[in-house]
């Protein structure tokens, strides 16, 4: 099996999401077509077990208790998670981070955090946006960030300097030289570690809850992805071993177990078969490596040429997902999710699986 540089596919492990499905509908019981609700379907599904729109509403805003009232600055104890590439292993350090006072004017540069930060801190205390969240190959708020304008390119600090944050969120990919140039200016920016399952999304999302004093509506995020996690669990069919399901990326490469198709597949009781095989954050694979494995679907980014591949290739003819007609294809941007719209995903993903497929509408 070979091994890949794993940089370059970071918003495949996790980073970023998308947003094909805007505003609110009514929620409904059982499943949902595109067709009910005036929508063409994209790819090979057409079934999902919660309504879309309502889903991406529920978890685009939610607010708890009032603010804390706990005095500022105020010393924050984490555990910061740490995940090297290089050797695929953790690490874990306590660590106390200062906020001297309540952040007004906030931004974030990745758009998971900047997703999470939509749900649950009040808008106006958003500063501006990195340009990924108002694109729409990446982001579930992309309409919404778009309309609200200040938006600045990844690797323009300066212009991001001149919103005048009180407080940048950074992650694991943001540059030395990024965080230099804030440290130079006094911008106070947190460092947030690893999150690429849904546990370790809620626990960033209660982390930057407590940084911005805005804790009650963290801890009602968390409760309502708890919620409609169940929701989405009780409407599945009861299988009598779970589905085995590969994604198989542009090049070869399949996702493992610190990716977030692992938690995906988890939400919705299915087996991540790259997990299963040892995979940890990804690899490439060949089309004999796929015919041992011989899951019983094999996902494929509804953007690419993939399906089409792999159906037509002579060592695959003999893979079980091929001679079934189980090469399911899916958009790539749901595969790209870090954040609590993760539940989209999964919502989706398990209408690929337990429904029957619709054939694209031109």
């Amino acid at each position: 099996m070979k091994r890949v540089k794993k940089r370059s596919l970071l918003f495949l492990l996790g980073i970023g999401g998308l947003a094909l499905y805007q505003g609110v509908a009514l929620a409904g019981d059982g499943l949902h077509t595109p067709h009910e609700q005036g929508q063409t379907p994209v790819g090979d599904y057409s079934y999902t077990p919660l309504d879309e729109h309502r889903l991406k509403s529920e978890l685009s805003l939610v607010r708890g208790p009032a603010a804390s009232q706990q005095e500022w600055p105020r010393a924050i104890r984490y555990v910061d998670r740490q995940y090297d590439f290089r050797t695929d292993t953790f690490s874990e350090e306590e660590k106390t981070f200062t906020v001297p006072q309540r952040p007004g004017r906030i931004i974030a540069h990745a758009v998971g955090v900047t997703e999470i930060l939509w749900a649950i801190c009040p808008r106006e205390r958003i500063a501006a946006f990195n340009d990924l969240a108002a694109d729409p190959k990446y982001s579930f708020i992309a309409a919404e960030v778009t309309a609200q304008g200040s938006i600045f390119r990844t690797q323009e600090t300066e212009l991001l300097i001149g919103y005048r944050p009180d407080l940048v969120f950074t992650v694991f990919y943001s540059s030395l030289e990024f965080k230099e140039k804030l440290r130079q200016a006094n911008i106070p920016y947190f460092d947030l570690g690893y999150f690429g399952t849904m546990d370790s999304i809620k626990y960033q999302a209660e982390l930057i809850g407590r940084l911005i004093g805005e804790e009650g509506s963290a801890a009602a995020l968390v409760k309502r992805i708890d919620d409609l996690t169940a929701e989405i669990r009780r409407k599945l069919p009861q299988a009598s071993k779970p589905p085995r399901l590969l994604y198989y990326d542009e090049n070869g490469y399949v996702f493992g177990k610190t990716s977030n198709f692992t938690s995906i597949c988890e939400l919705i009781g299915a087996v991540n078969v790259g997990a299963e095989q040892g995979v940890k954050s990804c690899s490439q694979v060949d089309y004999e490596t796929v015919l041992k494995w011989d899951p019983d679907i094999i996902l494929v980014p509804a953007e690419s040429h993939l399906k089409k591949l792999l159906t037509t290739n002579r060592v695959l003819s003999h893979a079980r997902a091929v001679r079934e007609d189980k090469v399911r294809t899916i958009p790539g941007i749901y595969l790209r999710v870090d954040s609590q719209f993760m539940l989209l995903s999964a919502n989706k993903v398990a209408g690929v699986v337990y429904a029957k497929p619709e054939k694209t509408v031109p």
